[in-house]
Parts: C-alpha cells; structure tokens; sequence
C-alpha cells in the first residue's frame, strides 16, 4: 500500500482493511463457550476457507489498479480465531510485500466474562437489552463503551496500518471509530452474530 504524509509528518496508509476472522467454533455451536475459553476458540473449516477468500480477494482489492508499489502491515488480535485467519489471508501475500505484523491485543473481542455458560448467559443478555447494549457492562467482562475506549487508542497509535484483523465488536467499532462519533443509533444495531 503506498504511504503518503500524515497531517504531523506522520505517515499514512493508502488504504485501511478491517477483516472479522472467519466462522469460528463458537459461532457455530455457542455452547463451546461452556467449556473452552473465549480466547482458545478455533475456526471451523469453513471459517478457514472464508479467510483463503478473504485472502485473494485483499491481495485483488491491494494489487488491483497495476501499481507494483505496495506492501502491507498487519494488525492481528491474540484470539487463535483471528491468528487462524490471518495465516490463511497471508498466504494470498509474497514475504517481499509485507512490512510486518503485530499482535495487538486492543483489538480483541469484548470480554463477557471467564467460561460463558449458555443459561447464565441467556439471563445477561436480557439485562443488557433491558439495560442498553453500549453501555452493559458483563460481569466479570466489559462493556461495549470499554470496548470502544481502547480499540480508540489501538487506532490513533497505529497510523502505519493497513490490514487490521480483529473480532466482531472491535471492528464494528473501529468502524464508528473513523466514521460516525454518535452512538445513538448502537441500541438499533444488529451485529448478527451468535455470540454477541
């Protein structure tokens, strides 16, 4: 991705990616989080052949336009799911064209707690509708606002980025992070995911 000065001196990606990883064990039967820690939760096979396309279809959206002149960084949350996924999307890239990787764990999933019992779980998620789904805060977790905080920080201190893999809330936010500043409209929001 080619650079171009930043307002400070700085420098500044082309072009930034947000990726959610791809479908993990979690996402397909949410009771593995009775029993497997959120952070050790695994793609599926499928979830393997989404970040393969993924994967080809970055290195399209990056090469595409004929310029030679370009490489890119990225940014990866600890979770195995998004390592997962960044593996099979790196596949799609030469050695020669990335500038590196980093391991940020500002980008990682919200925090709902330690094991994520599914009946205890159900009882929460109700409060928190009741409640407002920005502002929850899960026991023994955090809330979206938390969130938004830090994945805040992870963007502001990273201007060299370029692709950024991360999980369902994290990019979402990063999302409003860089666009919208509002969070009226976050009740109304449907992230569509099992676990969230």
């Amino acid at each position: 991705m080619r650079e171009r000065d930043g307002p400070r001196g700085g420098v500044l990606p082309k072009r930034i990616i947000l990726v959610r990883h791809g479908e993990s064990q979690g996402n397909n039967d949410p009771a593995t989080y009775d029993t497997t820690p959120d952070p050790k939760i695994q793609l599926t096979a499928q979830g393997i052949a989404q970040a393969q396309l993924a994967g080809a279809r970055m290195r399209h959206a990056v090469a595409g336009g004929g310029s030679t002149n370009w490489r890119v960084y990225f940014y990866v949350s600890p979770y195995a799911r998004t390592r997962s996924t960044l593996r099979e999307i790196g596949r799609s890239f030469s050695k020669k064209r990335v500038i590196g990787v980093r391991e940020e764990c500002r980008i990682r999933e919200q925090d709902f707690g330690n094991f994520q019992v599914q009946d205890r779980m159900n009882v929460i998620k109700e409060a928190r509708q009741r409640f407002g789904r920005f502002f929850y805060r899960f026991p023994e977790g955090e809330s979206a606002a938390d969130v938004f905080d830090r994945v805040s920080s992870t963007l502001s201190l990273s201007l060299s980025l370029s692709l950024f893999l991360s999980l369902s809330l994290a990019c979402s936010l990063s999302c409003r992070q860089i666009k919208i500043k509002c969070f009226s409209s976050f009740p109304r929001i449907n992230f569509n995911f099992r676990n969230s």
